[in-house]
């Protein structure tokens, strides 16, 4: 008998996406989105007739989860019955005395792992699910260190369920959330690990154990490019486990470099960045872009001014400054002004400086150049 398994991840509702530097009008907008998403996802569930559903932690932010959120998470779980949810808390909504895991109330088909020691929940009489919980925002330990699955049901199918993070090796000084590896999963005995915690999907094999990241459901980030959704598996006597990923994203988030070398002025970099628009079609985007290259002595980035010019054809933008000045230092160094004795003083300094051409103090210095000469252009300084 077969048996289905809608897995996800990382939703984070009620984030506060203050990273991205989205105004605060698209951040409540990227926050309702979330709670759009999980709608969608009991709706996923319901629809394919899901056997179970696994949360593998982060479901929501701990530290700024509304009454509002948590009652619309409990409602969204009570329609999902009588599908049975398994949810295993993370770093960002860890299962302590005073959380909503283990003061809210809960339908009665959602099961919470409220213990940092592993335990088993029979899916059916086959199949075994095993999971834990992050009971503060640094559980640190391996949650499979000393553990092996009992050797009385050697027939039986395994599944492990965590918010963990997959390291290729041991690191004895790693100070990562709940840090294992793929042969501590293979050695405890599991054949599957549902795990949480990238946010990007992600699939790691040995010999006959998988384990996999469905990624966050939505971006959250320019840092989270790519598809973003769940993870179906379909189980079967004999087989291995069937997995697909269902891209479910609405949000989407890109990082664009736009070379600047070519613009003698702020009017042909505009063109540009309008070609490179309407070949990606930017407009339901949250876009950063980067300016990068060397730019002309002509051309002033007035950034504030391009964004006004620009903004409306992406749904947020927001513009980068990483660009090099095509200047004459040695001219700029003879001159009886400010600028003139800054640029003299980082120059004797980089001349001063006796490590390789590659060195970290070399590298400082250049960009304090950079910075300063943009400084004295009046124009917006992003940070390396």
């Amino acid at each position: 008998m077969s048996f289905s398994i809608l897995h996800f991840a990382d939703l984070h509702l009620d984030g506060a996406f203050t990273g991205s530097r989205l105004p605060a009008i698209l951040a409540r907008r990227c926050r309702e989105q979330l709670r759009k998403i999980l709608r969608r996802i009991v709706d996923l569930a319901r629809e394919r007739n899901a056997n179970a559903v696994t949360v593998a932690g982060d479901l929501f932010e701990r530290a700024r989860l509304s009454p509002d959120t948590a009652a619309f998470l409990v409602s969204e779980f009570e329609r999902l019955a009588p599908i049975p949810v398994f949810v295993a808390p993370g770093n960002h909504d860890a299962a302590d005395a005073g959380s909503l895991y283990q003061r809210g109330r809960w339908p009665e088909n959602v099961n919470i792992f409220v213990s940092n020691r592993l335990t088993e929940r029979p899916l059916t009489k086959e199949i075994s699910l095993w999971s834990a919980g992050h009971l503060s925002p640094s559980e640190r330990q391996n949650f499979l260190l000393h553990f092996q699955l009992p050797q009385t049901t050697p027939s039986r199918y395994h599944i492990l369920l965590l918010h963990a993070t997959l390291l290729s090796a041991p690191i004895p000084t790693n100070n990562s959330h709940a840090p294992l590896t793929l042969e501590d999963i293979r050695q405890a005995g599991f054949t599957l690990a549902l795990l949480g915690h990238y946010h990007t999907a992600q699939m790691a094999r040995t010999g006959g154990t998988v384990a996999v990241y469905p990624g966050s459901a939505e971006p959250l980030g320019f840092d989270e490019p790519g598809q973003h959704g769940v993870i179906w598996i379909q189980l079967e006597p004999g087989q291995p486990p069937q997995i697909e990923n269902i891209p479910l994203a609405e949000l989407r988030f890109e990082t664009v470099e736009v070379a600047v070398d070519d613009c003698a002025h702020r009017d042909q970099l505009f063109d540009k960045i309008m070609a490179l628009q309407k070949t990606q079609d930017f407009s339901k985007a949250f876009v950063r872009l980067r300016l990068v290259g060397q730019a002309s002595p002509s051309l002033f980035l007035d950034l504030p001014v391009m964004t006004h010019r620009i903004q409306e054809h992406f749904a947020f933008v927001h513009l980068e400054n990483l660009t090099r000045p095509s200047a004459d230092l040695q001219g700029l160094a003879q001159e009886p002004t400010v600028r003139g004795a800054f640029v003299r003083e980082v120059l004797s300094a980089l001349e001063a400086e006796t490590n390789g051409a590659e060195s970290a103090r070399k590298r400082h210095y250049m960009e304090a150049l950079i910075y300063g000469l943009q400084a004295f252009n009046q124009e917006e300084i992003a940070l390396r």
